[in-house]
């Protein structure tokens, strides 16, 4: 199975709310893996690198993102570097060699990190837009005329003699 190591920015609430607390002054922007496999397989992984992602600034939930594989907010570069540099800091720190990943694996999340790029948050917006007359497309398909319908009858009607005159023919009857 092929984990999808995107992640995004997130703001946690409760701190942020918070006005006394003294985790304030640390960023209150964490990171969360975009898919739940992903995820999963981060918490399945040795206490030791759970915490080196969890002091460097992951959660181990998901979140539900609509941006693409491979792009993340450009609002989130900053916050980013940040939890980067903090969690590289803290593998050479602590180190993982020996450590049990599972089904996580670093060199695909390092080459996640090193490919993504920013996705501009802007959308194109298109000011007075109507459609097009042109092309109306009815919201309920044309009804049969009554002529139509009168056709399709006889036609049936046709149709039913011509198979019990086939089947006299032959000698069954219905």
């Amino acid at each position: 199975m092929v984990l999808e190591y995107d992640f995004d920015i997130v703001v946690n609430e409760e701190l942020e709310d918070d006005a006394g607390s003294e985790r304030l002054d640390m960023s209150v922007a964490r990171a969360r893996f975009r898919h739940v496999k992903t995820a999963d397989a981060l918490r399945a992984t040795s206490p030791k690198i759970r915490q080196i992602f969890q002091e460097a600034g992951f959660d181990l939930d998901s979140t539900d993102s609509k941006l693409s594989q491979g792009y993340y907010s450009s609002r989130d570069v900053d916050q980013r570097k940040r939890i980067l540099h903090a969690l590289f800091a803290n593998i050479r720190e602590m180190g993982i060699e020996g450590e049990y990943c599972g089904e996580f694996d670093f060199h695909r999340f390092l080459d996640n990190v090193k490919t993504a790029k920013p996705r501009n948050d802007q959308r194109p917006k298109v000011e007075n837009w109507t459609p097009n007359p042109r092309y109306k497309s009815p919201a309920t398909p044309e009804r049969r005329t009554l002529p139509g319908r009168i056709g399709v009858a006889l036609g049936l009607a046709v149709i039913l003699f011509a198979v019990l005159r086939y089947l006299a023919e032959k000698g069954a009857t219905p």
